[in-house]
This record gives C-alpha cells, structure tokens and sequence, in this order.
C-alpha cells in the first residue's frame, strides 16, 4: 500500500504530472471510407511473439467510440486463427505529447508463428503480411503447477519490483521508465507491477465523462509506450486495473474525486455498489474491453490485476466473487491471448480465499520492519494447501507502508532479504519491492537483483520442496528435490530490525553500514538426502558469482556440509553425481 502525494489540479481532480500542461485532443469523426480496409501503419518488420498494429476504416464510422460489441478483425494463417478487436486510438509526439494526426481505428495483433497471413476485417480485401521468426520467442507467461511458464515450456521465475508510476512532467514519464528498465533488466529483472490509477494510466477519472476515454487517450497511448519498452528488454508487467483509494474513503481516499460517485454525476451513492450496481458494472466492463483491446497483444502483458489491496475499500469480500466471475468472463471474451487474472488484498489471508475466488494467482503484500523469513512463515503455513496449483506472489514489500526507512543501509538490509527469503518458502520468485521512485531508483538498488537472478538461472521451482534445515547457527532455507539441494544460509541477525538498533546504538553517521561476518562455523548435517556423491558449489548472493566448490558424500540418508566464512548471508548448490 502506497502513502503517496498527488497533484491536485483544482475542482478535486486528480491528474498525473505527465498530463497537466497539455489539452486533451478533441473527439473528431473521421470521413467514412467506401469499404472496409485493412492497412499497416508503417512498414517496420513483424516478428512473431511481438506486437504490431494495423489501421481499419469503415464505410461507417460509429458514433460511439468507446461502447458497443467489438468489431473483430481475424488474422489467419492456415489453420491458425487470432482475433484483435478494433480500438479508438490518438497518436502522440514523444517528445512533447501533443497530438499527432487524426484520431483512427486500429488493431493490435500478437502473431504466433512465422509465415504469410492474411487479415480481414468484415468485408474487407485480405491484407497479406509476413511475419518473421522472433529470436528469442517463447509466448507469453502462463500458470503451471504452482509457478510460471512461457507457452513454449520454458520456465519463468519472475525476478520481480513495483515500477507503479512515474509523477514526473510530460515526456520524462517515458525516459523514467527507460531508465529504470534498462537498470533492472541489466540486473536480472524481468517482471514489474505498474497502476492504471488516476495519476498515472488511468483512463477513466473525474476529466472524462463516464465511458468516454477521449480526453485520456494520452494515458492509454503512454502506456502503450511504457509496455513497448518493457518487451524490448523482455520485462513483462502485471498491469493493474484498479487501486484501492478510487473507491476508498478512508485509506489514500480518492472516492470524492471518483466519477462513479453521484456527487460527480455518476450512478453510485457509495464506493460499496461498485461491484453490485449494473450502470457501474457495464461501464466497467466496457471499459475492461477497452484495455485489452490495446494491451492484450503486448510481449510485455504479464498478467491482469483486478485491484490492488481491494481491503481498503468498503466492498465486503463476499461481494467480490460474483463479481470477480462476472468480469472474469469479460475479460476472457475480450482478450484473445488468455493472461492469467488475479488481485490482491494487504494481505494473502489464508487457502480459503484462494480456494473459493476465481483468480489464477495467489498474492501476498508485507511492510514491517521485523524479520522477512519471521513474516513470511506464518504465510507460507496458512496457504501451504495452494502448493503445485496457485503460484504464489509476494507482489509487495518494504520496511514500512509510510516510506522507505531513512538510513539507506538499513531499508537495504530489508530489500536483500526480501529479495532471497520468498524463494525458499514456496512463493513463486522473489519479492516485488516498494518505494521504486523514491529509494531504489535514487540510491540505485538494481544489483541487488544480479545474485537471485543468477542463482536461480535455468531453474524450475515447481520442481523443488521447500525444506528448514537443522544445526545451522543462523538462518538456514533450503529447496529439494531428489537429485538437487538448494540452500540460503543468513545470520540469525542480519535483518532490518537488527540493523536499526545497531544503527541506534552506534550513533550511526551517514556513511554508515551494517554487517554480520559468519566465522569458524561448524559443519552443517543435510537430511535426508538420497545416497551418494554430491557435487557443491557456492554462490555469492552480491556479486552473483559462483565460487568454491567441494564435494559431500551421503551416507544412510545424511551428509556433512562444510561451511565456509562468510558475511551476512551466502547460497550454495548441491548436485547429485549420476553413478
């Protein structure tokens, strides 16, 4: 959950930065063309698995640009069929954001394979194209047995942070993005979370008449731009379709400012009917169908969040399920390309909710400033029955909910652990971390990432169990299967809370750091192991190197671990010979 500043732009509205200083396009009726047609936008090259879009004219233009069923167009190719459903589009100058050129139709195709296909739409000549194989293809991101996997079978461990917004002027949202992307992915990062919220890529606020993106197509559009640049760096994002406070009045409330609120001429006399009320579920869902329109083809869509911390806001959660089902299925019929669906709450509760809510994967949020491996094992016990089905996030986390802790060293502290703990206790990938904008970015975090990227490279995680060693004199973590071993060894006092009473205690200065050297450690008994001849080699989790190597012999059922010095915390990897 964010306590965050918002920038009002007087009469309550709420507006990103990147939008204030520019007027909204005015809708304009194209002339009507004599058919249907199909027709690229420019001449770049289509690679299979990226997207690409296509300009269509009709011989009427429909008055409503936003409502209505979808106008499909079909692209073909053999037997292969993906559809991509017509969107009213504006397009922009990256440089200063105005407008450029007239408002159209277009089409956002995501082709699967290489080859000549034909697109169509209604009666319209075929448009022919090929589609050139993608290097580096491998479809997008599903659920599968408890963690992630590309369509083509490879798995895919989200290396994960929050990048939610960007409140800086104008352009400078996408030069945010770039930054921030190039510095994540050159580290390992390769999944984020971003807010459709009302001051960053919202489409629908107290500016625009309910159901009438018009004066918000800046926002679609830069978020059309901000999901290009994450698939050029094969980031994918989990987009987010609703925060807490737009229909809050108590917790970052924006509800007095929300046009769904009858103040503000819309159709609920509270926050609460959103989910219960058919105006409001119709406009929703029309504006659901929107979003996919544009973003459903994109590389980078990771997947869909409903809402974020959906606690916060007075719908009570029985509500939601209905709900949930009803805009599950808008959704699926909207989005041709399937991405798994979730939301989330402040935190995961227990199986049951899992268990009984229609979405495909589990989160939990943790801010606190106490042991991460503490927190996260009264989690892991409560949705333990979700292993091998729901993956399991830990899709926030952070010292604390107010802002980052104000000595560096410390709110690093947390951020390490945060990033290693989840992996070794069944989530899914490591922690997506808070405070991007005001404490990773600026004091630039990224090679935190670099070692669990590293060590986890080429790994499955659903083909591990989650085990806790015994005999070690500090934290010990560890994943299992029959042939390998997986360890995070850390220092029984080597977390936040730790750290900041250290600080406290030494009347720590701005230079000042936090470390806990491991010396002289007994050896470390591992059971149960399967018998026989192990190969170990150990990993430093900063600088994301392998290093020594030994060897451990099994016997009935047990080896002796040797456990080198270290500081703060160190991984190892244990291989079973093939006899």
């Amino acid at each position: 959950m964010r306590r965050r500043t918002v920038i009002s732009m007087g009469a309550g509205a709420v507006l990103s930065a990147c939008t204030r200083a520019l007027p909204a396009p005015q809708p304009t009726v194209p002339q009507a063309a004599a058919a249907w047609t199909v027709q690229r936008v420019d001449a770049t090259p289509i690679v299979a698995g990226q997207l690409f879009a296509c300009i269509v004219t009709m011989p009427t233009s429909p008055t409503a640009r936003y409502a209505g069923d979808p106008i499909w167009v079909e692209a073909t190719a053999g037997a292969t069929l993906v559809r991509g459903a017509v969107f009213w589009y504006q397009d922009y100058d990256e440089q200063t954001l105005a407008p450029q050129g007239e408002p159209h139709w277009r089409v956002h195709f995501n082709l699967p394979r290489a080859g000549t296909w034909e697109i169509r739409v209604q009666t319209s000549p075929p448009l022919q194209v090929t589609v050139a194989d993608g290097a580096t293809r491998r479809g997008f991101v599903r659920t599968a047995g408890g963690g992630f996997v590309y369509d083509d079978g490879t798995p895919f461990i989200p290396i994960g942070l929050n990048l939610g917004w960007s409140t800086s002027p104008g352009a400078q949202v996408l030069a945010d993005y770039r930054q921030w992307f190039d510095a994540f992915a050159a580290n390992g990062g390769n999944a984020c979370r971003i807010w459709m919220a009302s001051w960053s890529f919202g489409i629908e606020w107290r500016d625009t008449p309910l159901g009438d993106y018009t004066a918000r197509l800046r926002q679609a559009w830069l978020l059309d731009r901000v999901l290009a640049l994450a698939a050029e760096r094969g980031i994918v994002v989990m987009v987010t379709l609703l925060n807490h406070g737009a229909f809050s009045t108590s917790t970052n409330p924006e509800w007095d400012d929300n046009p769904y609120n009858q103040r503000n001429g819309g159709p609920l006399a509270n926050p609460a009917a959103f989910v219960t009320d058919p105006t409001a579920q119709q406009l929703f869902a029309q504006r659901v169908r929107y979003v996919a329109a544009r973003c459903a083809a994109s590389a980078a869509l990771w997947c869909w969040e409903w809402w974020n911390e959906v606690n916060w806001t007075p719908i009570p959660e029985e509500a939601l399920t209905p709900w949930f089902m009803q805009m599950n299925a808008v959704l699926a019929a909207a989005d041709p390309y399937a991405h798994p669906i979730t939301s989330s709450w402040s935190s995961a509760g227990d199986a049951r909710r899992w268990e009984q809510q229609p979405l495909a994967i589990a989160q939990h949020h943790l801010y606190g400033g106490d042991d991460v491996v503490r927190s996260l094992n009264s989690t892991r016990i409560a949705l333990k029955s979700l292993a091998g089905r729901q993956p399991l996030l830990l899709s926030e986390v952070g010292w604390s909910a107010g802002g980052a802790n104000p000595v560096s060293a410390i709110e690093a502290v947390h951020l390490h652990n945060a990033v290693w703990a989840p992996v070794f206790m069944g989530f899914a990938g490591p922690g997506m971390y808070w405070w991007w904008d005001t404490w990773i970015a600026p004091t630039a975090q990224w090679g935190v990432f670099r070692g669990i990227a590293r060590f986890v490279a080429q790994q499955n995680l659903t083909n591990y169990r989650p085990f806790r060693p015994t005999g070690f004199a500090g934290v010990a973590l560890g994943l299992r299967n029959d042939r390998e071993v997986l360890l995070w060894l850390r220092a029984g006092t080597y977390t936040a809370s730790d750290a900041q009473r250290t600080y406290l205690d030494e009347n720590g200065q701005s230079d000042w750091a936090y470390s806990v050297p491991m010396q002289s450690l007994e050896p470390m008994v591992l059971a149960p192991l399967i018998d026989g001849v192990y190969a170990v080699t150990w990993f430093d989790t900063r600088t994301g190197e392998w290093g020594a190597t030994a060897s451990l012999t099994a016997v009935d059922g047990a080896g002796e671990l040797a456990i080198p010095d270290f500081v703060n915390d160190c991984a190892v990897r244990l291989v079973r010979k093939e006899v």
